[in-house]
């Protein structure tokens, strides 16, 4: 692992959140996104845990409340750069037809830029929402109806791993 000089280039705080962001399951963010309520915006001592990749173990991740929020501005500040280039072309790894990656994920995007606007109002309550709409209305007609809830198995390890999780109960879908 290249941590420690990666640490060493862009400091402590900036590191964990890129480890984090290669490692997460990003449903498990979502489930925190979803949960959240404009009460959770008066309290910093509340703590969040995502899991990894069931690839990678699942082990769990635990942020701070700052750490969250500042791992949901850098997860849709990454969606909002990419997903006009990314819908350009079909993805079979993420099951995408041309102009499809708009749906990916779409309803936690939207509520990350509700969380931000209230919990960073002070910098983003106007133009989180601003943004976000901007990026959206260059998406063509033919896909706006369409979500994709969760990240597909990126590969056979994956895959695998899905199957695990499955056969010891847990909901994970087969049809991304």
């Amino acid at each position: 692992t290249e941590r420690d000089a990666i640490r060493q280039l862009i400091g402590k705080k900036a590191e964990k959140l890129c480890w984090i962001f290669c490692m997460v399951d990003r449903w498990t963010v979502d489930q925190t996104v979803f949960a959240w309520t404009d009460g959770d915006a008066s309290g910093d001592d509340r703590e969040y845990t995502f899991f990894s990749r069931p690839e990678l173990g699942r082990f769990p991740i635990h942020l701070s409340k700052s750490e969250w929020i500042d791992f949901i501005e850098l997860t849709l500040a990454d969606w909002l750069e990419q997903v006009e280039g990314a819908a350009e072309t079909p993805s079979s790894r993420f099951l995408w037809n041309e102009g499809e990656a708009w749906s990916y994920r779409r309803t936690a995007y939207h509520q990350m830029a509700n969380i931000l606007s209230r919990e960073r109002g002070e910098r983003l309550s106007s133009i989180v929402h601003k943004t976000v709409a901007a990026v959206y209305e260059r998406e063509g007609e033919s896909t706006r109806h369409l979500v994709q809830m969760r990240t597909p198995p990126m590969n056979d390890a994956a895959k695998e791993a899905n199957s695990a999780l499955r056969s010891a109960g847990y909901q994970v879908p087969t049809n991304f």
